[in-house]
This record gives structure tokens, sequence and C-alpha cells, in this order.
């Protein structure tokens, strides 16, 4: 069982962004690896290394296991196919046969199912702040991902819809593995989300393995491969199983639209691509819908857009009085 203390917001809104960070880079150094490997036996290879790791830092770390039971290993088989499988099987083989501007347009369901799987369910109430927040965010990732550039066409269509898969599959782990990542010790859930992950993803990329042949290991293509092994595996997904117990299933959802403005951020920093008003006004879009997204406070009629009628209106009131 994990522990009753609860860490402060402030840490769990620095563990959420830095993993929006850390897939942001992660979209630059995938089309490294992915260009040498078949995706599902890089899908494969890297949750079996990360697997491995998370086994031996469970035990070297001394924390108490989980009691054994089907309490704790049956619910895991469904998430970890929703969580990883079916996540990571769906996006990579997609994004394989369809182009990448629909892949990145499409992912941004993400946010959006989710909010709606805990709407059904009663998980989350939809507060008009929220919806607003999550209008606001997703027209900026749209605007920033160039939407106009989305093609819809028979070439396409089973990439788009493995794609969309892929989305309606996190959601529903985003909403449905809340409750049982709150009971639960973070490090073990961790590490047999990635056993039961490396098992499915494996199974799925045994033709591929059957005709794979290693590839020269160039300095920069080993690079590449530690950092999605490392920074974009291990870390991100335990960062985000430890954040989605602490917050809400919608707002670790929210988060997601951080990392095209990430991306743009390491696209100027790295390629010297120029920072255009686009993207300038795409980001305040998807700061202004987090900013709402995440406020319990903040009503559409305090909204700054409207404060000067309200200030005009409390002002003749006080006058007529």
């Amino acid at each position: 069982m994990t522990s009753s203390a609860s860490p402060s917001p402030r840490l769990v809104l620095t563990a959420l962004i830095a993993v929006q960070i850390l897939f942001g880079i992660n979209y630059v150094v995938s089309k490294i690896v992915v260009g040498v490997f078949p995706p599902l036996v890089w899908a494969s290879l890297r949750i079996i290394i990360s697997s491995s790791c998370m086994v031996a830092f469970a035990l070297l770390s001394g924390r108490k296991h989980p009691k054994v039971g089907f309490s704790f290993f049956g619910p895991m088989v469904v998430f970890a196919l929703l969580g990883t499988v079916i996540n990571q099987a769906s996006f990579l083989v997609g994004l394989k046969y369809t182009t990448s501007t629909n892949s990145a347009i499409l992912n941004t369901l993400i946010p959006i199912f989710t909010l709606l799987i805990v709407t059904i369910r009663g998980q989350e109430p939809a507060t008009p702040a929220r919806i607003w927040g999550f209008v606001f965010a997703f027209t900026g990732v749209l605007v920033i991902r160039k939407v106009e550039e989305l093609t819809l066409s028979n070439t396409t269509l089973l990439g788009d819809l493995l794609t969309i898969l892929n989305c309606l599959s996190y959601g529903f782990f985003l909403s449905y593995s809340k409750k049982f990542l709150e009971k639960y010790d973070p490090v073990w859930t961790t590490t047999w989300l990635f056993i039961y992950g490396s098992i499915g993803l494996t199974v799925l990329a045994l033709p591929d393995w059957m005709g794979f042949h290693w590839p020269e290991m160039t300095p920069k293509l080993w690079m590449a491969a530690v950092y999605a092994i490392f920074g974009a595996t291990l870390a991100t997904y335990f960062l985000n199983f430890w954040a989605l117990a602490h917050a809400k299933s919608s707002h670790v959802a929210l988060f997601i639209y951080l990392q095209p403005v990430v991306a743009s951020l390491i696209a100027w920093i790295w390629f010297g691509e120029s920072v255009t008003l686009r993207t300038v006004l795409a980001s305040m879009l998807i700061f202004m819908g987090l900013l709402l997204g995440l406020s319990k406070k903040i009503k559409m009629g305090d909204f700054f857009l409207l404060q000067p009628f309200k200030r005009l209106r409390d002002f003749r009131s006080k006058a007529r009085s």
C-alpha cells in the first residue's frame, strides 16, 4: 500500500511538466531510432530493457511488494494492455501507415477522450471552466500542429484508425487505473506494468523479430536509444503513473497539450527554426487552456475577456446607489 501522505501540488505539477518535456524531446529522438529499427521490434526491445531496469531497482530499493493475489495481478493485465501494449503498438504501427501530421493531430484526442470517459463515469464533474480549458488547449494544438495539413484518405485510413485506437486506449487507462495506482506502490506497479507490457509487445513483434538483423550502432544511434529507454520510457512512465495517483485523470491528460509547445522550443533551440506568430498564439491558447482546466475557482463570467464588462456593470450599480 502507498503512504497516506500526499505530495505537494507543486511536486505533482513538476512531475507532469517533466513528463511533457521528456516526451517532447522523444519526438525528435524516436525518428532516429525508428528509422533503423522496425517500430514493433524497437517497442519490444525498449520495454524489455526498461522492465529489467525496473525489476533491479525495485529489488535493490527494498520496497515492500504488494500482497500477491488476484486483486493486484488481475487488474494489472488490463492496465498493461491499455497503457502499454495497445497504446504503444497502435501508435507505432499507426504512424507507419499514416502521415506524421495526421498522427500528431489525432493524438491530441487523448485528453478529449479522457475528459469524456471520466465525465460519463461520474469520476469528475464537467465544469464550464474545465470544458473551456480543453477547448482552448485543443484549439491551440490544432493551430500549432497545422490542422489544415490534415489529410483523410483511403491510403491513411488504417493508420488514422490505429492512432485513434491508441488515444482511446490511453484515455481508458488514465480513467480506470487511477484508484489502482493510488492504492499500490508506484515502483512495483510500474515494474509489473512494464513486465506485462514487454510480454504483450514481444508477442506482437514476433513476426518482425524473425526477420530482424541488428543494425550498425553509430554513436548518434546509441545516444538516441539510451535516451529513448531511460528518458522517454523509464522516467516518463514512472512519473506519469506516480502523478496519476495524486492528480485527476483529466489533469494528467490535459498536460499532454504541452508537448507540441516543447517540440517547437526544441526545434527553435536545436535546429534554429524561427518562432512564428502562429506558434506564439497557439502556445498562448494552450497555456490559457491549462489555467482554465486546472482551476477550481475560475468561472467563465470572471474570464479576462469579460472583466471590462463586469467592472462597467459594477461601476453603474454603485453610481445608481
